[in-house]
């Protein structure tokens, strides 16, 4: 019995110790995967005739900018943006990543 039960616990802290690794993964990549997925969601709604190399390093710049404090805030504010416009103008673009340069 003690040794079944030796093993339940073993399996728990092993469980626990995965969860934390993936938890801890998460929170040091979630930044990057947001810049990314923000990144790509301005290069598809760029206006028409627009380098998309052009608009992601402009997107850099634009997050070199900003404070470190301040990025999470500021990709998340960017994304609700980019999710309710279809396209995007010139002005558009220009207002948005003005902000920060």
């Amino acid at each position: 019995m003690y040794k079944t039960f030796g093993r339940r616990i073993l399996v728990l802290c092993l469980a626990a110790a995965l969860f934390l690794a993936a938890y801890a993964t998460a929170r040091y990549y979630s930044p990057s995967l947001i810049a990314h997925v923000v990144k790509q969601a301005l290069i598809e709604k760029a206006p028409a005739g627009m380098n998309p190399t052009l608009v992601g390093e402009r997107f850099e710049r634009f997050m070199a900018a900003v404070p470190s404090d301040d990025k999470l805030e500021k990709m998340l504010a960017l994304s609700n943006y980019l999710e309710k416009v279809q396209k995007l103008t010139p002005a558009e673009l220009e207002r948005l990543l003005a902000n920060g340069e």
